[in-house]
């Protein structure tokens, strides 16, 4: 009996490294799509819903990565701000082509073109602040749905010093923009948006750890794939929250594509746009679900109305 007392202490220091272990390992770097800002903007502007998502990412010291719309500066020159506020606060930009065009429904070359033309702000910037900008996150994750088209839009990424920005795991954040500014601010209309929001983000995140599971054999660096919307910006606390309980350590964009699970080979081709686990499960002949980062849940649907 004394010598098991005496290994309890022991016994517990061991479970409690454990589970310190566990949670340094899960990490999560959150990157958002469409900046400056997603429509529809309702009453406020690209920089201010941008602010609403860097205030919160300082509160908590994240940095996150953003991908650039260029169309969206020259359509509004004023919210180049948007970008300096990003890289002056420690973030990375990346390109989203110039008017986030669908590889699927262009030729390779004219889709290089859009990269081509999505950097001429981005340059700017970072020839200023220093930093590397090419990091391309393929629009609605499409990657091409012929191999020739595949690999020609790939050799020309590589030709030019460009890196695929991958997601692991996707959402279906922006549907929540529209409901959330049609409430004007009725309180128990936004709560129930809130729910809904956090409900969602949880599921898919489930959806991308057991995947990375049977995929990987382990719980690989997440990248999780939001929008900047009103209604991340909005609900991005909350969403924090959920995601430090889950253990989660947050960590830059270079540091997530670091994980060396990002370097297996994947070769899908097809019209689909899959998160890069399920390109990998693709590659490997294992299922998948088509359809993650859609809202399936009724009641959800019902809150957010038709896409």
């Amino acid at each position: 009996m004394v010598c098991m007392m005496r290994r309890l202490p022991v016994v517990i220091l061991l479970l409690l490294s454990a589970t310190a272990l566990t949670a340094q390992d899960k990490k999560i770097c959150l990157t958002f799509d469409t900046l400056p800002a997603m429509k529809p903007l309702g009453f406020w502007t690209p920089r201010e819903i941008s602010n609403m998502i860097l205030r919160t990412l300082a509160k908590h010291q994240i940095k996150a990565a953003g991908f650039v719309v260029e169309e969206k500066l020259d359509e509004d020159p004023p919210v180049f701000i948007v970008l300096e506020d990003w890289v002056t606060r420690g973030h990375i930009l990346g390109n989203q082509t110039y008017s986030n065009v669908d590889l699927n429904e262009l030729s390779a070359d004219d889709f290089l073109r859009h990269v081509k033309d999505g950097q001429k702000y981005l340059w700017a910037v970072s020839k200023r602040h220093k930093f590397n900008f090419r990091y391309l996150r393929y629009p609605q994750l499409h990657e091409g749905e012929t191999s020739g088209k595949r690999k020609d839009v790939r050799r020309a990424l590589e030709e030019g010093g460009y890196a695929v920005a991958p997601v692991t795991v996707k959402t279906s954040d922006y549907r929540f923009n529209r409901a959330y500014i049609e409430a004007k601010g009725d309180q128990q209309v936004i709560d129930r948006l809130r729910q809904g929001y956090l409900e969602h983000v949880e599921q898919q995140l489930n959806y991308a750890e057991s995947q990375s599971q049977k995929v990987f054999g382990k719980n690989i660096t997440q990248i999780m794939w939001l929008h900047s919307g009103i209604a991340t910006a909005t609900f991005l606390e909350e969403l924090i929250d959920l995601l430090q309980k889950r253990g989660y350590q947050f960590i830059s964009f270079p540091d997530a594509l670091a994980d060396p699970a990002f370097a297996t080979p994947e070769t899908y081709v097809g019209p689909l746009g899959l998160s890069f686990i399920d390109r990998v499960a693709a590659t490997k002949g294992l299922p998948y679900d088509a359809d993650h980062g859609r809202i399936k849940d009724e009641g959800t649907l019902q809150l957010v109305g038709p896409e």
